[in-house]
């Protein structure tokens, strides 16, 4: 018998963390990987399906708009655990917000 089962550890863990990617005319996908105790049946939600939505293989697709959202990965439809992913779209199109440069830096 393993160490975990005798503790009762359930570690898990849902990788990439953060998937940051610019705006395209193309739709991309990024499949996670879920790590550690097994998880049979996970389940996948998105706070913001227009940004990014994940299907029930766990494939985030995204790329279409830009924003920001968080994948939220449960350990089963019960959800008594939950795991986190940040998505980031952003649109380089966009001018960047300006620099602060303090007093002595200034041209």
């Amino acid at each position: 018998m393993a160490i975990s089962d005798m503790l009762n550890i359930h570690y898990w863990d849902v990788f990439p963390r953060k998937i940051k990617i610019s705006v395209s005319a193309w739709e991309r996908s990024v499949p996670l990987s879920i790590r550690g105790a097994s998880i049979e049946y996970p389940e996948f939600e998105s706070a913001d399906s227009t940004i990014a939505w994940v299907d029930s293989d766990g494939v985030v697709h995204l790329g279409l708009q830009a924003g920001a959202t968080m994948i939220m990965v449960y350990d089963s439809w019960e959800r008594t655990s939950v795991r986190y992913v940040e998505v980031e779209v952003i649109d380089p199109a966009v001018a960047a917000a300006p620099v602060w440069m303090a007093w002595e830096e200034q041209p």
